[in-house]
């Protein structure tokens, strides 16, 4: 059973002596059936798993579908990971990124001490004896400051898809074991709506670069057929 996480502030007096191992590396995503994914992932991301959007008040997050129902993860199978690629989002557990205050645009390096990839006797140490930061901590500081500036780029893609009005609401109906599931609640980019833009806009799209993530995101789809076979094979 997952324990509750503690969250906590990284500190180098606190943490001094603290190690991070590689056990049940994937156990934090056990319930997971979304993980957010930035666009410059959607190629890569969206070779293995379909990816859509979904909406949290008036924000659109993309993510990649790791199962068909809530708390299933089809990808994770006695903790082992079944695809090629870890999305970004995952990798980094359990340190993390946090608001100082909430509504605060400053972010703390904090940790869950209640993970059980936390303890003093193996994995990578945080801190030097010196009290400086390990090279495992630095190169982790390094993917996330990364992983920050990549949503930034993401939320400015939503922005210009949603300002062409590409995005839109959409019902996926798949026949699973004969039986019909509609999985509401997601949003698709409209291929339809992206046919129809004018030249102008098109290149547009195409000079910024969104052209590739667009069209990655469509074709992803073809892989909720790949979750609708894990499905089958796992009932």
């Amino acid at each position: 059973m997952t324990s509750t996480p503690k969250i906590v502030p990284l500190n180098k007096e606190q943490h001094a002596a603290t190690k991070i191992n590689n056990n049940n590396a994937f156990s934090h995503i056990d319930g997971e059936h979304l993980v957010p994914v930035v666009v410059h992932e959607f190629v890569v991301a969206g070779a293995e798993f379909p990816i859509v959007f979904v909406k949290n008040n008036d924000n659109f997050q993309p993510v990649a579908m790791l199962g068909l129902a809530v708390k299933q993860n089809l990808f994770l199978q006695d903790n082992q990971w079944q695809a090629l690629y870890v999305p970004r989002a995952v990798r980094n557990y359990p340190l993390m990124l946090v608001q100082e205050k909430q509504d605060s645009e400053r972010l703390l390096l904090a940790l869950d001490e209640n993970s059980e990839r936390v303890g003093e006797n193996e994995g990578h140490a945080l801190f030097n004896e010196d009290g400086s930061e390990s090279e495992f901590l630095a190169h982790r500081k390094k993917l996330m400051s990364e992983y920050v500036d990549m949503g930034v780029i993401t939320r400015n893609f939503i922005a210009k898809l949603q300002s062409l009005d590409l995005i839109t609401e959409q019902t996926l109906t798949l026949n699973i074991n004969g039986e019909e599931r509609r999985i509401n609640g997601i949003h698709l980019i409209d291929e339809k709506k992206l046919n129809e833009l004018s030249d102008e806009v098109f290149l547009d799209l195409r000079k910024s670069g969104y052209l590739t993530a667009i069209y990655a995101q469509l074709m992803s789809l073809q892989h909720t057929q790949k979750l609708v076979k894990k499905v089958a094979e796992a009932s």
